[in-house]
Formats: C-alpha cells, structure tokens, sequence
C-alpha cells in the first residue's frame, strides 16, 4: 500500500505569476491570469481613499452576494456539476490535468484543478503553501475549516503574503480548498484580497455538486467521518470506513491528515493511510499502513498473519528496510474486536480495565504495543486511554465506538470529535 499519488501543479497563480521586481516563469500547467496584490488595487479602493493607497481592511473583509448558478460539464463527459459564476466555466487540460477557471465577477477568477489521481490533503496543501513561499514573503498560513462534502473531506486554508512592487511591499491572500473525493478530486484557489466566505461557498457548492460519469461503488456497511481541533481551531480530520468482505470478514480503512502550525508562517502536515482486514472472530489478517510527513514518505508498513498469532512484517521505516517475524502473546487488537470489548468489558460493568495488544507501526514496526483502557466511573462512557508516554480520554458510543478523544499537546488541547456518522460497525 502507499499514499494516494499527488500530482499538483502551479494553483496559487498569483503567487506564480505576481508582477514583481525579479520576473520568474510561472510552474508547468500554472493558469496565466494574473493576480492582484492589494498596491494594484486603488480602482477597487471605497471612495475617498487615496489613489495607490488602497483600504486593506476594506479589501479583505470584501463579499460577493450569491451568483448565478452555471453548468459544469466536463469535456470528456467523466463528470458533471455546478458552480455559482458570472459566467460560464472553461476549461483547459495542462499535463494531464484539467483546469477549470470560473469567473467571479473580480479581478481574478477562482482556478480548480480536476485530477485523475486520489489526492492526500496534507500534501496538496503542503505544496501549495511550499509553491506560494517561493515567489512571495508569506505571513501567515492556516487551515480556515476543515468539513466534509459529500463522503469526503475538504479542507479550507489561506495564505497572507508580501510581494514586492515597484511602489513597494504589495499585500495578497490566496483561499485555497483540498477536496479529497475518490472519484473527482477537486483542489481549488482564489488569489485576491477578500472573498474568504464567499471562496468556502462557492468551492464547497462545486465540490457538492460534481457527479462522476464512473459506476458510484457500493455504500460501506459503516461510515464515520471526526473532526480534529487544537484550542477550538480545525487542523484535521479522521475518515474510517468498514466493509464486508469474503467468509465474514471485515476491511476497515482508515484516512486522516493533520495540520499542525509551526509558526505563523509555516505548516507541518501529516497524512495516513491505513487498511486493516479482520475475521469473522475480529483477529487481524493483515494490515498496511504508511504516512508522510510535509509530502516526505516516512513510513510505509505490511503485516500478515503467517499462523495464529505469528506475523510477518516487512517495509520502511524512517529510511531503513525492516521486515522480519514475531508471535504476539495476546491476540492483536482490530477496529472491530476494540469495540466488541469495550462494548462487553466496560459498558456492561463486568470490567473497570483492558489491556490490548495492537500493532501500530508509528509507535514500534517490529513488536506490538499495549494499548490500555480504564473506566474512571461505573457505569459511564468515559474511559482512560494510555499507549506508551501518549494519553487520552476517550468518550465511547453504544457500540463501542469512539466519539470523541481529548488529549494534550503540550500546553494545548487537541480534540478529536466525530461529527458525521452512519451503519453498523
């Protein structure tokens, strides 16, 4: 298993193709409208404000009422929607990629890009930051929202930055959302000051709205989507879907990506990916696991059940080949068997801990860890949680499942919260 490909091209057109006292060449495939930093803007300025000294608290705080609705339709046919514009859509294919620019009714159009290739969201958005940071002086980069569309996540961010003009220092801000469907992924910006409700409305309408000519596969038998927040503030998302598969079995994948600021001005991401296949019982099968950080590939894991409780594991680890055997001495903990426990453990009285033996590759890709559970009051849904140094509580639904999971980071509190959830587990 490996991360879903990125193939991301020049997005921040601004960025790339800003007027500025060194010319650089815009990115392969980057759209050529050209974006206007806010010392270009005087035209745009209320009345009263002096000409190259444009009101950027104006500017930004500028909105567009609702658009016409305009058809979407792909050139190929593959797929169809809407999206509010003064006009219709066009659309040109750059590398393989099709770009779409919806004019606004501003300066700048809203560009969006329709790939062919499931997209991660940590790194689509790390390169854009990363692509923004090479033509510009960025200020501030941060997540703005992060919600599902559909039965996929797409996450909101802006990015504030200086360019130089020839009257000086020229301010600009760039909305942007990664859309991570699996059957039209959808990454869209905006690079003009402003606008930054109206982009969430007008690129969330869009992404809603795409339908893929492709065969729609078959409904999972559960589906939970948890938002990940830091001090109330969106930095990322998990998504886990279970389905059934031959002789009773249960596949489970598990998608999330996270956005965590090191400065004001810069991002660490993170995604991963995760399959796990149970039996019947709730024994792990197999499991695949990888994560990149900041787009980077660290670790990328593979165990399958050789005979009871003895597994093989093989992959990379921080740079390095591992792979070799170990013989759990419990069974490995699945999505599936952790909630039939908890559910029977804990919500029935019968135990107040629980130790499970789980392999997380991030934590040790050798051996399992122990993973331990306790309830802190009889009769309540509120457990303790511990692996290794990393603790938690956890609030469980009737079935087990996890609701929500507070933890600290460092001086702050991270919330994992689901928001959207349906079936069976």
């Amino acid at each position: 298993m490996r991360l879903r490909t990125t193939l991301l091209l020049g997005l921040l057109t601004g960025c790339a193709t800003t007027a500025s006292s060194t010319k650089t060449e815009a990115p392969a495939g980057a759209p050529t409208e050209t974006a206007q930093p806010a010392s270009t803007e005087a035209s745009s300025a209320p009345s009263g404000t002096p000409a190259g000294k444009p009101d950027l608290k104006a500017l930004v705080s500028r909105e567009l009422t609702p658009l016409s609705k305009q058809q979407v339709s792909a050139p190929d046919g593959s797929f169809t929607g809407e999206v509010e514009a003064t006009g219709a859509p066009t659309f040109q294919e750059q590398q393989g990629v099709l770009v779409m620019s919806v004019p606004l009714g501003t300066r700048s159009p809203m560009s969006c890009f329709v790939y062919s290739q499931p997209l991660d969201a940590g790194d689509a958005l790390y390169r854009l930051v990363q692509m923004a940071g090479q033509r510009t002086d960025i200020q501030l980069v941060r997540t703005t929202d992060v919600r599902l569309i559909g039965d996929s996540p797409a996450v909101f961010a802006e990015v504030q930055y200086l360019v130089d003009m020839p009257q000086g220092k020229a301010a600009g801000q760039a909305k942007m959302m990664v859309h991570t469907s699996d059957q039209v992924p959808l990454v869209c910006s905006h690079d003009e000051l402003g606008y930054m409700e109206s982009f969430k409305r007008i690129a969330s309408g869009l992404a809603g709205s795409l339908k893929s000519a492709a065969e729609k596969p078959a409904a999972p038998r559960y589906f939970e989507f948890s938002l990940i927040r830091v001090q109330g503030h969106p930095v990322g998302f998990e998504k886990r879907v279970m389905r059934d598969a031959a002789g009773g079995s249960r596949l489970t994948e598990v998608e999330a990506s996270f956005f965590l600021p090191r400065t004001a001005k810069e991002l660490m991401v993170m995604d991963t990916l995760s399959t796990e296949l149970a039996d019947k019982d709730g024994k792990l099968v197999a499991r695949d696991y990888a994560r990149a950080t900041n787009g980077e590939l660290d670790i990328q894991m593979s165990l399958e059940q050789v005979k009871g409780r003895e597994y093989h594991y093989e992959g990379k680890h921080s740079g390095k080949d591992v792979n070799g055997n170990f013989t759990a001495s419990a069974d490995l903990a699945t999505e599936t068997s952790t909630a039939r426990l908890v559910r029977e453990r804990f919500l029935s009285g019968k135990d107040k801990e629980l130790t499970l033996h789980v392999y997380s590759p991030s934590s040790n890709p050798a051996a399992p860890v122990q993973q331990v559970y306790r309830q802190t009051t009889a009769g309540s849904r509120e457990l303790a949680v511990e692996m290794g140094e990393t603790k938690g509580t956890l609030t469980v639904d009737a079935q087990g499942m996890p609701e929500k999971l507070v933890m600290p980071l460092g001086k702050m509190e991270m919330v994992q919260e689901r928001i959207s959830v349906s079936g069976a587990p």
